[in-house]
């Protein structure tokens, strides 16, 4: 049962002019059913990106939010169209310290309900799973944020500093919900030191948990769009104008170009970190990992890890292929898509020129699909990240903390523009095979003790961050 309490005061969040105040116990066991029970009514809610519907998920945890006694926000409709807003909230504390954020994304990526156990959107409690498309991307830490933050309201814990709440849209597609919030309202980002979201990954094997893992950088995501026009004609009488082999060409050599190993920084600490759980030789090979990969069986066994490969350089995959619709037919245009993603230290226009020359054919024209956004690294020496140490190593003393590279994309940089420290933070422990089958994937879930375990996780962090 949720404990009401009469602080009207304290309610909307003002603090500062408040005597010290007693922090009264928190029930864990009720909160973390309670909990459970916000995110299957979370999942059950349909907001696929395209078309996005987030309101919907907006006005279910305004509604939590306001219940609670905050004032709730819903921003942005007029730029971000029909059925689409970001909302805000924030917990006062007393201003000493500067604010932390909490930032999740509202919509999820399409689901094939044939494909699926259940209903990707029944938010079933099955097996001893939550069921539902976003338990791990990214309702589920959403609801870890909300949980952690309203347990910290309750208790009238003392706050050195704010606790802001962010709930955006978009974030699958094009990042526009974060890029519209950071451009209209810089003045409820103005005190904000740290940030925390998704880009975190807590490795998970075989029900042991080998690292926490906090994102500090990721990958910067340039698609390209590659087209060759040509002259259509009747296929049982083939053409030089026939644009697909010119484009199947390209390709090919696009393909089987291997982009250089480059080591960062922070992917050089990460594999050193990580060197500790493995055998000889690996073990060496990973605790200087520059030295490793000029040595042809340690490189061979390095780069046999998509994981490893794919921080290690720039990737390029060809993902989209578009040619004639009828097989009689020689199309007056072939075009194809290739995910490219860089290092944060790499150079976008290098990269396109590298591409240019590969394709070797000026009637292969290359459009930039999606701009990368600002490079991603953030500090380790920070409160913020020592908190999350603190933390991490509470639940497990014998688990270190690293910071693997995210290859995907995520909110972050749009907020790293404005000054913000940010951070990428897994508050679960979730088994790798799950995790990579289920992102994007089919029968996406959460186990039920993780939601729990996440909720306490990130109010422990917010409350050593004081």
């Amino acid at each position: 049962m949720r404990r009401i309490f009469s602080l009207p005061l304290l309610l909307l969040g003002v603090t500062s002019t408040l005597p010290a105040q007693t922090e009264r116990p928190i029930d864990w066991k009720a909160l973390e059913a309670e909990s459970q029970r916000v995110l299957s009514d979370y999942l059950k809610i349909n907001t696929t990106n395209p078309p996005g519907n987030e309101i919907q998920g907006a006005l279910f945890l305004k509604h939590i939010l306001e219940r609670e006694g905050f004032a709730v926000q819903l921003l942005d409709s007029s730029e971000l169209g029909t059925g689409r807003v970001n909302l805000y909230t924030r917990l006062k504390g007393n201003g000493s310290k500067k604010a932390i954020a909490l930032v999740h994304h509202i919509d999820v990526v399409p689901a094939s309900p044939q494909f699926w156990d259940v209903d990707p959107f029944s938010g079933a409690v099955k097996d001893g799973y939550i069921w539902g498309r976003g338990a791990l991307d990214m309702k589920g830490e959403g609801v870890t944020h909300l949980m952690a933050m309203i347990a910290i309201k309750r208790s009238g814990m003392p706050l050195n500093r704010d606790i802001v709440f962010i709930g955006n849209s978009d974030e699958e597609l094009g990042s526009k919900g974060a890029i519209v919030f950071v451009k209209n309202h810089p003045d409820l980002l103005r005190d904000v030191e740290f940030l925390v979201t998704e880009g975190g990954n807590n490795d998970v094997t075989n029900g042991k948990l080998n690292y926490f893992g906090v994102g500090v950088a990721e990958k910067r995501t340039f698609w390209q769009r590659l087209v060759v026009k040509g002259v259509p004609s009747h296929g049982s009488r083939p053409t030089k104008q026939n644009p697909v082999p010119k484009l199947v060409a390209a390709l090919d050599r696009i393909a089987r170009y291997e982009t250089p190993l480059h080591v960062t920084p922070g992917v050089d600490k990460f594999f050193h970190d990580i060197s500790r759980t493995y055998s000889e030789p690996q073990k060496s090979w990973l605790s200087n990992v520059t030295v490793a990969l000029r040595n042809p069986k340690a490189k061979e066994w390095i780069l046999g890890d998509v994981y490893f490969n794919a921080i290690l350089r720039n990737t390029i995959s060809l993902t989209g292929l578009t040619g004639s619709n009828k097989t009689n037919v020689i199309p007056p245009e072939a075009s194809a898509e290739l995910d490219v993603r860089l290092l944060p230290d790499q150079i976008p226009a290098e990269m396109l020129a590298t591409l240019k020359r590969l394709a070797a054919d000026t009637a292969v024209h290359f459009t930039t699909l999606l701009e990368p956004k600002a490079p991603l690294e953030s500090p380790t020496n920070t409160d913020f990240f020592r908190a999350i140490e603190r933390a991490s190593r509470e639940r497990d003393p014998n688990v270190f903390v690293t910071t693997p590279m995210l290859t995907g994309a995520t909110d972050r940089p749009s907020y790293q523009k404005v000054g913000i420290k940010a951070y990428g933070l897994d508050p679960f422990k979730v088994e790798r095979t799950e995790s990579q089958r289920e992102v994007h994937g089919n029968n996406e879930r959460l186990r039920v003790e993780n939601v729990g375990f996440g909720v306490r996780y990130v109010y422990d962090i917010l409350r050593y961050a004081q």
